[in-house]
């Protein structure tokens, strides 16, 4: 193989269906990239295009997808399962396990060989918009307990895993998919908190995915993603890893110049520079950076081993699934079974919540059109428990049922309630009135209402079964078994920032 194919193998461009031109797909396959990530698209359309572009690849490819909860994160007509802070609401590695398995086997069936997964984060700052219910809680152990089960579950069911995002990121304020976000943390609290799901993972983990966040007092000067003293000096020296490290996408805005950031990541020691936006001209800049001497053909050996190295975690994986375990009933089936251990209060009432024959003022901040509700299927079965349920802007008095869906999203830059949500709610509410709240994300939004709940649940991800579940609940129907992992009043840490 050319250093022109060995540098190519170390790139994955991602293919978003419906964007993506096809044909640059093809050229890309044929300048002989390492494979794809994968993003949007209906299943039939991700089996096609894998199967497509497999057969045409002189090497075979690997692709790959961040599906965290579930491919159906993604994918039209595949499972969406919990998210992980629901899953850490439960507690049960039982479930984490089985989640990343329902996932490894949809996964494989779509020909996706790695799975970005799991997220290692802590939840320890509210106000940080790309972590929260993507984390497993706030607490080092049972993420690290937790995250363990994840990695076991994709590794029986065939798929690699990539735990993310070293060093942590959850102690960061900004979306690093619009700015470089700074962690603020020196060496021993890193050790004492962010590194500790990690640092118990290592020896399981097929690929560690650096997070582009700078550690100003590791090095002040480079993002983890290309630090030669994060990834060289602390994963793969102090920490001891000898395994692949994937960069996070090099197309998110925490990057100014992704072609360089890709040279200084490979010499940094990463192996697979993950989502350029223009692959073609991050590999002429690997080739340019080649003829001067800033990386060597050793270099992209190395990382081409490790590579290797990872894809031997697979070979014996077995024949695909076929495309009837996409999205099927029995995955579909696990969401129910465990939405009333993952379901927690916020704050209990002594009777029923809601009451069959009460006329409740539903709401959706920023959203009043019913026909836009997020929560279909949670006014569904509040109307089978024998709710009456109406918007809000049609009924004068009553209780209030406020409801959040409130969620990390790429590029929002925001969390939990916007000022004009909590305006919206405090209008309706009046000087004096209480409301029942649920928040099917993020549980951080209570805090604006700590005083004024009547009765208030979290179901941390907005899935089906777990709409019906809560409205179950609050008609009293069913039971809440989970617990909050994170703290939701005062101080939302539970790794001491003074260590």
């Amino acid at each position: 193989m050319n250093i022109e194919r060995k540098l190519a193998r170390l790139i994955f461009p991602g293919f978003r269906f419906g964007e993506t031109d096809p044909e640059d797909a093809r050229r890309l396959v044929d300048m002989g990239i390492g494979g794809f990530c994968l993003y949007q698209g209906k299943v039939e359309a991700i089996c096609d295009f894998t199967a497509e572009l497999q057969a045409r690849a002189a090497e075979p490819l690997l692709f790959c997808a961040d599906y965290e909860d579930g491919p159906g994160r993604w994918a039209l007509g595949a499972s969406e399962l919990p998210s992980n802070m629901a899953i850490g609401a439960a507690g049960a590695e039982e479930f984490s396990r089985r989640k990343a398995e329902i996932t490894a086997r949809e996964a494989r069936a779509l020909g996706v060989d790695w799975v970005f997964a799991p997220v290692a984060d802590l939840a320890t700052r509210k106000e940080n918009p790309i972590v929260n219910v993507r984390a497993f809680g706030d607490e080092p152990r049972d993420a690290a307990r937790l995250a363990g089960a994840y990695m076991a579950g994709l590794a029986s069911g065939g798929t690699l895993n990539s735990i993310k995002h070293f060093p942590g990121h959850g102690e960061t304020e900004k979306d690093s998919h619009l700015a470089l976000p700074s962690l603020k943390r020196s060496p021993a609290q890193l050790e004492e908190c962010e590194l500790k799901p990690f640092a118990a993972n290592l020896p399981a983990a097929d690929s560690v995915m650096i997070g582009h966040l700078l550690v100003d007092d590791i090095d002040p000067e480079f993002p983890a993603s290309f630090s030669k003293k994060i990834i060289g000096g602390l994963l793969r020296g102090k920490m001891g890893y000898k395994g692949c490290v994937v960069t996070d996408a090099l197309s998110m805005k925490a990057i100014n110049d992704e072609d360089a950031a890709g040279v200084s990541a490979l010499r940094a020691g990463a192996d697979v520079l993950l989502v350029p936006d223009d692959p073609f001209k991050l590999h002429r800049a690997l080739l340019e950076a080649f003829r001067k001497g800033s990386i060597s053909e050793k270099d992209a050996d190395t990382a081409l081993g490790r590579i290797q190295a990872m894809l031997a975690g697979i070979s014996g994986a077995g024949p695909r699934p076929g495309r009837e375990a996409i999205g099927s009933a029995g995955h579909r089936a696990f969401n129910a079974e465990i939405a009333s251990d993952c379901l927690a209060w916020i704050k209990k009432s002594a009777q029923p919540a809601l009451r069959k024959g009460e006329t409740v003022a539903y709401l959706e901040p920023g959203n009043p059109d019913p026909a836009q509700w997020k929560g279909k299927a949670f006014v569904e079965e509040l109307r089978r428990q024998g709710v009456e349920v109406k918007p809000a802007r049609d009924v004068s008095g009553g209780r209030l049922l406020a409801v959040s869906f409130s969620r990390p999203q790429a590029f929002s830059g925001h969390i939990n309630l916007s000022p004009e949500n909590r305006a919206e709610i405090e209008k309706r509410l009046g000087a004096d009135g209480r409301m029942t709240m649920v928040a099917f994300g993020s549980p951080f939004v209570f805090e604006s209402f700590a005083g004024r709940l009547d009765a208030a649940l979290c179901a941390f991800c907005a899935i089906e079964e777990f709409q019906t579940a809560a409205a179950r609940i609050l008609a009293g129907a069913a039971q809440a078994r989970g617990k909050v992992p994170v703290k939701l009043k005062g101080s939302n840490w539970s790794c001491s920032a003074a260590v």
